[in-house]
């Protein structure tokens, strides 16, 4: 059954407008839906990252080719992609829209949420404040800036309108077909944007139960979830057949965690949000769980209590303050799929992302307690609502400060290394990889290549480039020993076959060298530098017909191009 009482109306004697009421209210909605775009302008000069970004948009064979029946990466996501090909089709590989895109979906679900809010009989000033917070938070800039990260936002707008749909569905003592239909169709949407989305089911229960009583009568409510949870299974289940068919690792021990371990991790896991959401003055793509010979520390053990102990609390004041029931049972419902049970091949155990939906109910817990401790300490109101102004403020810098650590790659894995996260080496490799890319400083990205692979000899794409690195500086011998390594693991990459070729032809092991050009052509026949690479290696051992014959056939391929 649904709660009875709700903290909205008990905190006060009216009952706020219902949302499309007129009202002088009606600005506020736009208001916060421009603070939330107008902060997010600020990254719009940020570049396109080396972590997951050219993976998703340009080098997404779904999207350069508007093919949506692929999969990428080990997912299924085809309307996220379909917002990246019309980016790429207008703009290439210009950051600008793909960044202007997220902004302008994370400012509609801005406006999306503070509506929903309003459907739930929050009160307007709690509405506002926690839409505020949602708008600016700085935990929200790894879903918005990021560029890989836009697929977030974009199941997030699904559900909300899907939850809104919903709403107008069991707002009538005999449902509405339409507008169920219209929900189930949201829903489906939001799984095709991002497989996350799977909670939305999970979320309209937690809504129906203890936010606001719906009209519908509960056998039809009970019976309108079945679609939902059953669409919502599919969807898991098909997600984990996409990353299996992508070769990807799905396991409870997977990272040197124990299946009881993780249980402390999935514990310890939200206790870490909350510390963010309350204060994210550290920040990062990445976290690391901390392990070493000795087992886990000591507040990794302790977070099962400190979980019950807060269980406890919302359950002892269900009564007095019902928020904060609501509060922690809105954010579980949305990031319980992302707690760390086991690794399905992502490379973050937990993540910033992760928070955006979820972090609504943490912010209205926040906001709710915020005026609840104004009314109980009425001599001290106006100093704890300053208070929380200038927290608010300081949320709004710290936005704009973490929106500057997404300007490129390098500043972004700085940041992340200088707070200690290295990911197994994988920041080493990401930052080397940059620094290899635009030539900035190549002995810093042979020492960060070198550092990655001294803590992580399994980072393949390091032996890729720094053996490119080698080749360039004309260590050929150290070029062919990583090169090696990298195509035992990739055997498929005909370009680097040719970039081994190339070095064994300068150590004038030119037989060796034939027979990786052969490779490049037999895996990609069209590669037309290896025909003139391979004529010059049979010119080295006296070959004149064949080599001519490759040397005509690059000629030929080469013109065609001009």
């Amino acid at each position: 059954m649904a709660k009875k009482s709700n903290p909205a109306r008990k905190a006060a004697p009216s009952k706020p407008a219902p949302s499309g009421a007129s009202g002088d209210g009606n600005w506020q909605p736009w208001v916060l839906a421009a603070a939330g775009f107008l902060l997010f302008c600020t990254g719009f000069s940020n570049e396109m990252l080396g972590i997951d970004d050219h993976m998703a948009t340009v080098d997404n064979p779904a999207v350069k080719n508007f093919d949506f029946g692929i999969f990428n990466l080990g997912m299924y996501a085809p309307l996220t992609w379909m917002g990246y090909a019309v980016s790429y089709t207008i703009g290439g590989e210009n950051p600008f829209l793909y960044h202007l895109m997220s902004a302008l979906v994370h400012a509609a679900n801005v406006w999306l949420l503070f509506r929903l809010l309003q459907r739930l009989d929050v009160l307007r000033n709690i509405a506002f404040a926690s839409t505020l917070l949602f708008a600016i938070h700085p935990i929200q800039v790894e879903s918005v800036a990021w560029i890989a990260g836009f697929s977030t936002p974009l199941f997030t707008l699904f559900c909300l309108l899907s939850v809104q749909f919903y709403l107008d569905h069991a707002d009538k003592p005999e449902g509405s077909n339409n507008q169920y239909a219209l929900s189930l169709g949201m829903f489906i949407a939001a799984c095709l944007a991002k497989s996350t989305a799977v909670v939305l089911p999970v979320l309209l229960l937690v809504i129906d139960q203890y936010w606001k009583k719906p009209a519908l009568e509960a056998r039809k409510r009970w019976l309108g979830y079945i679609p939902f949870f059953t669409l919502a299974l599919a969807f898991g289940l098909f997600t984990f057949h996409t990353r299996a068919a992508a070769g990807v690792e799905v396991s409870a021990d997977s990272g040197g965690f124990s299946a009881v371990e993780r249980i402390f991790l999935v514990c310890y896991t939200p206790l870490l949000y909350w510390s963010k959401l309350l204060w994210p003055g550290n920040l990062s793509i990445y976290y690391s769980f901390d392990k070493t010979e000795n087992g886990m520390p000591a507040l990794y053990y302790a977070a099962p209590v400190l979980l019950a102990v807060v269980a406890y609390a919302a359950w002892h004041f269900r009564e007095k303050a019902p928020w904060l029931r609501q509060g922690l049972l809105f954010y579980a419902a949305n990031i319980f799929v992302a707690l760390p049970y086991y690794s399905v091949g992502a490379f973050e155990l937990c993540a910033d992302h992760y928070n955006y939906l979820a972090a609504v109910g943490i912010f209205y817990l926040l906001v709710s307690a915020w005026s609840a401790a104004q009314r109980a300490y009425p001599a001290a109101a106006g100093g704890i609502a300053w208070a929380g102004r200038l927290w608010a403020v300081a949320l709004v810098v710290m936005s704009l400060i973490q929106i500057r650590y997404w300007k490129d790659t390098i500043a972004i894995v700085d940041n992340a290394i200088e707070k200690g996260f290295h990911q197994n080496g994988r920041m080493y490799e990401a930052r080397a990889i940059a620094y290899a890319n635009d030539r900035r400083d190549m002995n810093q990205a042979m020492r960060d290549f070198n550092k990655a692979l001294e803590i992580n000899p399994k980072l393949y794409d390091s032996y890729k480039y720094r053996g490119s690195l080698y080749g360039l500086s004309r260590q050929y011998e150290k070029s062919v020993a990583d090169l090696d390594k990298y195509l035992e693991s990739k055997p498929d990459d005909a370009e680097q076959y040719y970039n081994r070729g190339l070095s064994l032809l300068n150590l004038d092991r030119a037989r060796d060298a034939i027979r990786d050009f052969n490779k490049t052509l037999e895996i990609n026949p069209d590669f037309a530098r290896a025909y003139r690479a391979r004529g010059n290696a049979y010119l080295k051992i006296g070959d004149t017909a064949k080599a001519d014959a490759d040397l005509a056939e690059w000629e030929r391929r080469n013109n065609g191009r001009r």
